[in-house]
């Protein structure tokens, strides 16, 4: 290879990698220490063995019981995420995440099976006690190359305190919209979650 043919391969390589950072940008960094030490304590309560179901509230956890059943997307849109894990967290049914305060109570973690498959069993969170924001489940994964990010919300069809612009912001995202039905009969709700979505930070 002559010296110009390596410096218009490299020229070539540089301007793809160039290309693809403008395609896909890079996702912004949790910066707040007050949530970076939750999470952390809180992964000390993480199992040492992981499947693809998992519970959040214990099974006497006063509340309506919901179970979220959903799959872990890659960035393609297509292809399940391999290796990873999902940490989901919630209030319970006062709107608050601990009693009488100081971390994160109800959480729980799940390994997506082979078709990015998981299963979570819990109650139904409420809204903080101010009404601020609807109720909700917080999601993070941590990704086989051992990096982290929290991704969108999980919120619940119907709730009074859902406003226009999360409806039309969910609905935009297709089959990757963050605000799920919640069956009457068993409490199910649905989502398909996929990474590097609008809302996503890494940390």
């Amino acid at each position: 290879m002559t010296r110009r043919e390596a410096l218009l391969l490299t020229g070539g390589l540089l301007a793809h990698t160039v290309m693809a950072a403008r395609q896909t940008p890079a996702l912004p960094r949790v910066t707040d220490q007050h949530y970076l030490r939750l999470y952390h304590d809180a992964q000390k309560a993480r199992p040492a063995v992981l499947s693809s179901a998992a519970r959040i509230a214990p099974s006497e956890e006063p509340g309506e019981p919901l179970q979220v059943v959903g799959t872990l997307i890659d960035t393609d849109g297509r292809t399940p995420a391999r290796n990873a894990v999902i940490f989901a967290y919630h209030t319970d049914v006062t709107g608050e995440y601990d009693r009488p305060g100081g971390g994160w109570r109800l959480k729980g973690w799940a390994r997506p099976d082979a078709s990015g498959r998981f299963v979570f069993d819990t109650i139904r969170p409420a809204p903080y006690p101010d009404r601020s924001t609807p109720a909700h489940v917080h999601v993070c994964v941590e990704l086989g190359d051992g990096s982290r990010r929290t991704l969108k919300d999980v919120l619940f069809e119907g709730d009074p305190l859902l406003n226009a612009s999360d409806i039309r912001a969910s609905k935009a995202l297709g089959r990757f919209a963050y605000i799920c039905p919640v069956r009457r009969r068993d409490g199910r709700a649905t989502v398909d979650i996929a990474l590097r979505l609008p809302g996503d930070y890494i940390f």
